[in-house]
């Protein structure tokens, strides 16, 4: 059996001649795998990139929303803003700080949200800062009266003539006039000719001179001592002995205090009817 024949040096070997027993063999290159088959229709496909999306623009599943409760791509969360809607019925029903602290919470947080209410909630600013307005306005309002002399005289003075005119202080004594349903409130009264039908005339007038209120008790028996004289002079009889009825007013404590100092007494007839004629020296 003849030798097999070596390679020429330098050649490449012949890849169908037989291996040699006694040769060492030698690292050749590693063999090379076949390409992978394309997928067959049914089999599973592979992992697909952003976990959800299918391959080859297929359907995808949407990816999840980010920043919690904010769409993709901007999109509002629904719903108004509870702390705008706050701040502007506060505004309305008056409440200036709370409105104001409202509105501007309200305006951060649809800032940061995207919730709608935003106008209300500036609505709301505006309101309170304005009923804010308004209050500190009155404070200095009310500070300039009470440093005012001017405007507390005048104060004092238009009070003191519209309570004076709720008693009676533009009648004067031997003056008719017609009883009011309210014998206490002689707002607007005004003297009548006595020649015509009346319903009281008033026998007397004065005013208290003391600096400070004497008291109810002191006022009510000084009135009355005033009043029985008076009609008696007035009328030509004494009140217990004459036909007519009495009738008086007199200052009370709260009255005092806006300058009230009158006594005035004024007769009429028991049954309500009218008089006819003056009392004056009448003896009735």
């Amino acid at each position: 059996m003849s030798a097999p024949t070596p390679p020429p040096s330098g050649g490449t070997p012949d890849p169908y001649a037989a291996p040699d027993a006694g040769a060492t063999p030698q690292p050749g290159p590693s063999p090379v795998e076949p390409p992978a088959p394309y997928a067959q229709p049914g089999a599973p496909s592979p992992a697909t990139p952003y976990d959800q999306q299918a391959p080859y623009g297929g359907a995808a599943t949407p990816y999840s929303t980010p920043y919690g409760a904010q769409g993709a791509y901007g999109q509002q969360p629904p719903g108004t803003d509870g702390l705008s809607i706050a701040a502007l019925i506060t505004g309305i029903l008056g409440i200036s700080p709370v409105a104001l602290g409202l509105g501007i919470a309200g305006m951060r947080r649809t800032r940061r949200t995207g919730q709608s209410g935003r106008g209300l909630a500036i609505a709301g600013v505006v309101l309170g800062g304005l009923g804010i307005l308004g209050w500190l306005l009155f404070v200095a309002l009310i500070v300039f009266a009470v440093n005012n002399d001017d405007f507390q005289e005048g104060f004092s003075q238009g009070f003191e003539e519209s309570y004076a005119d709720r008693t009676g202080a533009n009648l004067d004594l031997g003056d008719c006039f017609e009883l009011p349903t309210d014998a206490t409130d002689l707002t607007g009264i005004v003297a009548i000719d006595c020649a015509s039908p009346h319903g009281a005339e008033m026998v007397g007038v004065d005013e208290l001179t003391d600096a400070e209120y004497p008291g109810e008790e002191s006022v009510v028996a000084t009135t009355e001592d005033f009043c029985f004289e008076q009609f008696a002079d007035y009328v030509g009889t004494d009140y217990d002995a004459s036909q007519l009825d009495m009738m008086y007013l007199y200052p009370t404590d709260a009255s005092w205090s806006f300058g009230d100092r009158r006594l005035m007494c004024w007769a009429q007839n028991p049954d309500g009817s009218p008089l006819e004629g003056s009392v004056q020296g009448s003896g009735l």
